[in-house]
């Protein structure tokens, strides 16, 4: 059911992006059967019923239930059993979030008025069906749940379900009465409540606690990883939402960063200077000479044609990382699912919507420092092309040099500057404006203080600091980082726990570059791997919530609507980059601390990547 949900929002939010916001067939039918029966008379009744189905009356009922879960199950932390309250109120946020940049005009009970301040979703209906949902399921469940104990032991069973979408229904009529939402936005309202309700319940199943004074029996083991084939059609649904998007994207502004690249790939060809291209829209080339030198293919072929294969090679190589750096994960849910999550971040979404490379340098870098298999001659190869292709990825050099990993280092830095002459060499007239001018010139990425750079720099630029100290501020504090995340990996190579300590390198890579836009995020795939490995999943779990929502575009819609957000608010935009920030202190601390369920005990690198392939089962 909740795949069917998913599969029915999706939809819907295709459409709505098809139809540019405008309502559907249905939606004017709808509306015009309302205005033929009398719309005035039934809103007084329309407004109770939303009171009653979403306001206080919900939450009193949950946290009555929930007392009433805790005297139940004695010894559980009231966490826990408010855990139903804390679920209604962050899907409310999430719903809100997920649709407050689809701007969608509601109808204002006339046919021929819109007023131009609606938004895609109904709130009301999305939290009546969640809310109610978990009513009727903690109801139904009572204290008879610990006989009934395992992993489908909350999942809603028929009757809640019922309940959810009754509830949904009633509240969105009551909506589409009031002349607030369209049909449509009920309908995905309803589906989110589901998927929603769905998520809660089966999450509450896998984390509910036992206590030493419990009488709960044992859980059940958590069952293989699936495998079935039917399994790829969800990453294939998560894709169609990125992928419809490009298609709705006026040309000249679709892959912008791709264009950039096939623009600065043709000045190559020509032997003219890479850094005075400009596209259509006035982007400009940033990347070293080297870059432009493999991007040049791309200047012999369609646009069009550009664009597909490019799109398409992005979504083969989140297949190609999710089984080189995500194998806990992988291990722990499967390969497709672990696709479809990684489809549905905001970094990966932002990526696919620019047209970026740096999903191929997280797998090259992966490729070269976790792959299995021998690379005696080609050790260092991932490495070093990724710092001649990008900068940012040169601070792995120091933790090579405190590991005294001599010959990956020389491998590297042979690649490295191998490739970057042959670039330089290569495109001689471009390598002066590179090294006098380009390379220095943050100016030329737009604006360094938008809230889509979610760097160390660019929280600085937005926090109220004088203009004097942002640069100082920026140096010292990247210097710490790079200090702490340097030891920090080198503590974790000694304890044979590689891929957690390539993990801290990459949030480094992130937080003290002077730009790093949101799809520069996706380096985040491996700490939250290393999270899973060591243990971590519920830590790892909420981590990778915090990236699904695109909070700095957020932030971008309110400064082009010319609002001033709140303190609070603006903390919420800066949240992506705080967690960076925070996991190359934290990551070490958090892997080398656990003792269970975790390779830290392995002896080699190659009994640590035996545990990634072969995770324990549960219990052992």
């Amino acid at each position: 059911m909740a795949g069917a949900a998913l599969v029915v929002l999706l939809g819907l939010v295709i459409v709505v992006l098809a139809r540019r916001g405008q309502p559907l067939s249905v939606d004017l039918w709808m509306q015009r059967i309302l205005e033929s029966n009398g719309r005035g008379q039934r809103a007084q009744p329309a407004r109770l019923v939303t009171h009653l189905g979403t306001g206080p009356v919900l939450y009193v009922l949950l946290v009555g239930l929930s007392a009433l879960r805790l005297r139940h199950r004695a010894g559980r932390p009231v966490v826990w059993a408010l855990l139903p309250v804390i679920t209604l109120a962050a899907g409310q946020v999430l719903e809100r979030v997920l649709f407050v940049t689809l701007p969608r005009p509601s109808p204002a009970g006339d046919l021929g008025l819109l007023a131009a301040d609606g938004s895609f979703s109904s709130g009301h209906a999305a939290a009546a069906t969640l809310g109610w949902g978990l009513v009727a399921a903690l109801a139904s469940a009572g204290p008879r749940s610990r006989r009934h104990v395992g992993p489908d032991a909350r999942i809603p069973g028929s009757g809640a379900c019922a309940v959810a979408m009754g509830a949904g229904v009633i509240v969105g009529v009551a909506r589409i009465v009031l002349g607030v939402h369209w049909t449509t936005d009920v309908l995905a309202a309803i589906a989110l409540g589901m998927v929603l309700l769905m998520a809660a319940c089966a999450a509450d199943a896998l984390i509910q606690p036992h206590g030493a004074g419990s009488t709960d029996v044992a859980p059940r083991p958590m069952r293989a990883r699936p495998t079935s084939p039917w399994l790829w059609l969800v990453p294939a649904v998560a894709a169609l939402l990125p992928v419809v998007s490009l298609l709705l994207t006026p040309g000249p502004e679709r892959l912008q960063d791709l264009l950039v690249y096939q623009g600065a790939g043709g000045a190559a060809g020509a032997g003219v200077d890479v850094y005075g291209f400009r596209t259509a829209l006035g982007a400009s080339f940033t990347y070293p000479p080297f870059a432009a030198l493999l991007f040049e293919p791309l200047s012999r072929m369609p646009v069009g044609l550009v664009q597909v294969l490019w799109t398409a090679g992005t979504l083969a190589a989140l297949v190609g990382l999710a089984r080189v750096g995500l194998r806990p994960v992988v291990a722990r849910i499967g390969l497709p699912l672990t696709v479809a999550a990684l489809l549905l971040a905001s970094p990966v979404r932002s990526h696919l919507a620019h047209g970026q490379v740096g999903v191929f340098l997280v797998l090259i870098v992966a490729l070269d420092l976790l792959h299995q298999g021998p690379q005696r001659r080609t050790r260092g190869l991932g490495l070093g092309l990724a710092i001649a292709i990008k900068l940012t990825p040169a601070v792995f050099l120091p933790w090579l040099v405190a590991t005294r990993s001599w010959a990956r280092l020389r491998g590297t830095l042979a690649w490295m500057i191998g490739a970057s002459l042959l670039g330089m060499l290569l495109l001689w007239r471009s390598a002066s404006s590179y090294l006098l001018t380009a390379s220095t010139d943050t100016a030329r990425f737009g604006g360094n203080d938008i809230p889509g750079n979610q760097s160390v720099r660019g929280m600085m630029l937005r926090a109220p600091l004088p203009d004097g100290l942002v640069v100082p501020c920026w140096l010292a504090v990247s210097l710490i980082l790079v200090a702490a995340a340097t030891h920090g990996a080198w503590r974790l190579e000694r304890a044979g726990q590689r891929l957690a300590a390539v993990g801290v390198l990459g949030c480094l890579s992130v937080a003290v570059s002077p730009i790093s836009w949101v799809h520069h995020l996706v380096w985040l795939v491996l700490p939250i791997a290393a999270l899973t490995a060591n243990g971590w999943w519920k830590l790892a779990l909420a981590w990778y919530l915090v990236l699904i929502p695109g909070l700095p575009a957020l932030g971008t819609h309110a400064v082009r609507a010319g609002w001033s957000p709140p303190a609070i608010w603006q903390l919420g935009i800066e949240w992506q980059g705080l967690t960076v920030v925070a996991a190359v202190i934290l990551l070490p601390i958090l892997c080398l601390r656990r003792e269970h369920g975790s390779p830290r005990g392995a002896s080699s690198l190659r009994e640590q990547r035996r545990w990634w392939t072969h995770p324990p089962r549960a219990g052992s």
